[in-house]
């Protein structure tokens, strides 16, 4: 039988809807989803999966699947539909974690580009970046201790966070509690927390036209400045200066 080529086909955006509701259906192709922020109901025949901030959604061509937003927690996705052949998605689970939001900065930028009408050929190489660093996140040891706390710091990312209360939320001591958590993860606990802020304002940065003193607060940091301040420590580029640099 002839192998399915990696071919990217469409990409887009389901924005926050309180109602928003896909009832059961399947689809021919492959199709992965990127949770941005809120909440949703993920029903299949043989699981039901609730998907948050920092996760990743996998539907296997075929896969009857039905999908329901949280109404207190409207969900916000990027979504991309692909082929590829059977090895290099054959391990892929229904539900993954982007820990480090790769997968979504990737997704991102394919979103972007098939907006801004890059043919499918031109995204193709991105598209095979992308599916290599979701079977690196396959192949990748999983804390569920540390995944827990890295979901719970992304969905409260617009509140401040204190090291006292994710340490108290984990039942230790703050010293036992950074330690782990640098073992885990390779930084501490507010170091992860700003990189997570820092990756959510890229990637709003990247998808739209929101003036950076908006974005600010919508990622817990104080103002435009702050932000400022922290992608040129970080990126050596102000927040202007990346969005030059793609076009926007």
């Amino acid at each position: 039988m002839r192998e399915v080529p990696c071919e990217f086909l469409s990409g887009g955006e389901v924005g926050p809807n309180p109602r928003w509701h896909m009832p059961r259906h399947s689809h021919r192709v492959h199709e992965l989803i990127v949770v941005l922020s809120g909440a949703m109901l993920l029903e299949t025949d043989e699981e039901t999966v609730r998907a948050g901030p920092g996760d990743l959604l996998f539907y296997r061509a075929g896969n009857p699947h039905k999908e329901t937003s949280d109404p207190r927690e409207p969900v916000n996705t990027y979504f991309i539909s692909f082929n590829a052949p059977h090895m290099t998605v054959a391990d892929f689970t229904l539900r993954m974690r982007d820990a480090d939001a790769r997968v979504r900065q990737m997704v991102t930028w394919l979103v972007r580009d098939h907006r801004a009408g890059v043919g499918a050929g031109q995204l193709k190489p991105l598209l095979q970046a992308l599916l290599m660093e979701v079977r690196r996140l396959r192949t990748s040891p999983s804390d569920p201790w540390l995944d827990d706390l890295r979901r719970h710091m992304q969905q409260n990312l617009t509140r401040t966070v204190y090291l006292d209360d994710l340490a108290r939320r984990s039942r230790m001591s703050k010293f036992a509690f950074v330690r782990k958590f640098k073992r885990l993860s390779g930084r501490t606990p507010m170091r992860e927390l700003q990189w997570m802020r820092l990756n959510q304002a890229r990637a709003m940065m990247l998808a739209s036209a929101l003036p950076v003193k908006a974005i600010a607060p919508a990622v817990g940091l104080n103002d435009e400045y702050q932000l400022s301040k922290l992608f040129r420590r970080h990126f050596n580029l102000s927040p202007r200066e990346m969005r030059a640099r793609v076009g926007l």
